[in-house]
């Protein structure tokens, strides 16, 4: 008889996952990089906003410009605005349940935008401020080799996706990651103690990428 286990409810069960690598695929540190003007806009102060009513630039809104470029536009001084810092980082990590056995290959990125833009000019600070935003997302691959095991993924309106074993990886449909990466962040979220094993790996990864890079 083949055990059945459903993916998301192993996921919310006290199982011992480890974190087997992670890898940075990534990472934008850079000063000053093209924002649309709205952005611009939002950044100048409540006195500059009432000398320049963003009616006057609702046809530019959505163009991409320099902090000089967007003082030019908004006519104000160039010391007005204070270039913003972006930040992106982006990457994959593998988790695994030896016993099962299991593995997760998971995304996992600060901002679904090009870029976070921050104030902070301390890298450091700056990328442990973005690690505190990181959220798993994008494809799901499952390494599943157990033929004595039936695993199954359930999405969010039920519908399951039978994971077959095989000496490769399989890919989640869509449906079936946004389910997992969802129970995965909203863990990390409500008790992160229970995923700090993979919360601290990102952590010490990303900031061995800054200290080996800066």
């Amino acid at each position: 008889m083949t055990d059945r286990f459903i993916l998301q409810e192993v996921l919310t069960d006290d199982v011992p996952f480890r974190v087997h690598n992670v890898k940075i695929d990534k990472f934008i540190y850079e000063q000053d990089l093209p924002l649309m003007l709205l952005a611009h806009y939002d950044r100048l102060s409540d006195e500059l906003k009432i000398q320049k009513p963003l009616t006057d630039f609702f046809g530019q809104m959505n163009d991409k410009v320099t902090t000089a470029q967007a003082c030019a536009i908004f006519g104000v001084s160039p010391d007005s605005l204070r270039p913003a810092t972006h930040i992106k980082i982006t990457g994959t990590s593998v988790i695994v349940w030896d016993e099962f056995p299991l593995a997760l290959h998971l995304q996992f990125t600060n901002t679904a935008k090009d870029s976070q833009t921050t104030d902070e000019r301390d890298i450091t600070q700056a990328v442990a401020d973005e690690i505190g935003n990181i959220l798993l997302s994008g494809n799901v691959n499952v390494l599943h080799k157990n033929t004595a095991k039936e695993l199954v993924s359930i999405d969010l309106s039920d519908d399951e996706f039978v994971i077959t074993p095989s000496d490769n990886y399989t890919r989640l449909p869509n449906s079936h990651a946004l389910a997992t990466t969802q129970i995965l962040n909203h863990i990390r979220h409500t008790t992160p103690q229970a995923m700090a094993y993979l919360s601290h790996a990102l952590r010490d990864k990303i900031m061995e990428h800054v200290q080996e890079r800066f």
